[in-house]
C-alpha cells in the first residue's frame, strides 16, 4: 500500500475547498448572493465592479462602454432568471449567463488585460474564502 504524503493531502483539501467555493458561488448567484444578500447582479454592485475593472485593467473608454453594455444585458437576463422557481434549471441558467457574460468580457480585452482579470478574480476568491472562514471561526489567528 502506498503512503499518502502531506502535499497530496493538502492538494486534495485545496481542490475540495475550491470545488465547494465554485459550487457555493454559483448557488449564491442563483439565489441573489451569499445568504440572500444582493449578489453581483445588483445595480450598485455592477457599477462598483465596472469601476474596479476600468481602473485595474486600464480599460479604454470604448472597452468600458462595451463591458458596461455586456453587464447591463446580463443584469436584465439575471432579473428574469431570478423569477424562476428554485431548482437545477435556475442554477444552470444562472451559470450559463455567468459564463456567457464572462466570455463576452474576455473577448473585449487584450491578452495583458485578460491575465490581470484572472489575477483579480483569484484575489476576490481568496477574499471571499477569508470572509467565509472568519464568519465560521471568528477572527482568531490560527495557532501553529
Amino acid at each position: 500500500m502506498k503512503l499518502i504524503n502531506k502535499q497530496t493531502i493538502i492538494a486534495a483539501l485545496v481542490g475540495g475547498v475550491s470545488a465547494l467555493a465554485l459550487t457555493a458561488g454559483g448557488v449564491a448567484l442563483a439565489h441573489g448572493g451569499p445568504h440572500g444578500r444582493g449578489g453581483p447582479w445588483e445595480p450598485g454592485k455592477m457599477e462598483e465592479h465596472l469601476a474596479e475593472l476600468t481602473e485595474r485593467l486600464d480599460l479604454s473608454p470604448a472597452q468600458e462602454q462595451q463591458i458596461g453594455a455586456i453587464m447591463a444585458q446580463a443584469q436584465a437576463e439575471a432579473a428574469n432568471i431570478k423569477e424562476m422557481p428554485r431548482g437545477k434549471e435556475k442554477f444552470v441558467a444562472m451559470k450559463d449567463l455567468h459564463f456567457s457574460a464572462e466570455d463576452q468580457v474576455y473577448a473585449n480585452l487584450s491578452c495583458e488585460q485578460r491575465e490581470e482579470l484572472r489575477l483579480l478574480k483569484r484575489e476576490h476568491k481568496v477574499e471571499r474564502m477569508q470572509q467565509h472562514f472568519e464568519r465560521k471561526h471568528g477572527s482568531e489567528e490560527p495557532q501553529n
